[in-house]
């Protein structure tokens, strides 16, 4: 699998800016049309605390 970058701190999938998650899920944060980053959303996010 591709190296992916990961800036979430709190998720527990983090390891060292690197997401060690066996899968991801990237979709839309509600917008009707995606034109940049900030309008997706990982749903593979799971809090480490």
């Amino acid at each position: 699998m591709a190296s992916i970058v990961c800036l979430v701190e709190e998720c527990v999938y983090n390891h060292r800016s690197e997401c060690q998650a066996d899968n991801i899920e990237v979709r839309s944060s509600g917008c009707r049309r995606v034109e940049d980053a900030d309008h997706t959303a990982c749903s593979t996010f799971e809090s480490a605390k």
